[in-house]
């Protein structure tokens, strides 16, 4: 009885956040949003989709039929993810420490490296927020799943989806955070050059 009412609870504390992901106008909390502009990334080579979307679910299907998570893995889940967490604010650190004043005015040619340079910033930034989520999310999750594995035995199907979920979210995680690393690169290039030019 009394672990019915615990997962009412939790049930009744996601419920909001599902909410959030479907509404738009909450400036504060709007996950819709946040994938939206992330995945506009990806509008001009719709094939990027397939890699850093459709291989994870393919991927995580076939670790989830073979390999059954259990409380360790979510411990060193939980682990890896803050180191992560921790090196995306270092990164939005980096990002907000460069002075764009010059790539603002420079707009009119859009066929130089500055005119750029606004543009991939702001895709970097949508793409630390959309990880931060990820990572956030996966952190919530892995705890949910432990103090609910702790409380009740899972059927093991209900496990292997889980399995998948977390190989899936955390699959998309790796492969989109090369893409901020790539983009980092990038920035720290050009703001090289015109350092050098300067």
């Amino acid at each position: 009885m009394i672990n019915n009412i615990g997962i009412v609870f939790i049930v009744l504390a996601i419920l909001p956040i599902i909410i959030s992901i479907f509404d738009e106008q909450r400036s504060f909390f709007n996950i819709k949003s946040v994938i939206k502009e992330h995945l506009k990334m990806f509008e001009n080579c719709k094939s990027q989709y397939l890699v850093f979307y459709g291989s994870p679910l393919i991927l995580s299907i076939g670790l989830a039929i073979i390999y059954d998570a259990q409380d360790d893995f979510y411990n060193n889940l939980s682990v890896i993810i803050s180191i992560i967490l921790s090196m995306l604010f270092a990164v939005l650190a980096i990002l907000t420490s460069f002075d764009y004043s010059d790539q603002s005015n420079n707009n009119e040619n859009d066929t130089s490296n500055s005119s750029n340079m606004i543009k991939v910033v702001n895709e970097t930034t949508n793409s630390i927020i959309f990880e931060t989520i990820v990572c956030v999310f996966l952190l919530i999750y892995g705890m949910v799943v432990v103090i609910v594995r702790g409380v009740m035995p899972l059927n093991p199907i209900v496990n292997k989806v889980l399995t998948g979920i977390s190989c899936f979210l955390f699959t998309v995680l790796l492969l989109d955070l090369l893409v901020v690393i790539k983009r980092m690169g990038k920035i720290i290039k050009i703001k090289m050059n015109e350092r050098n030019l300067g």
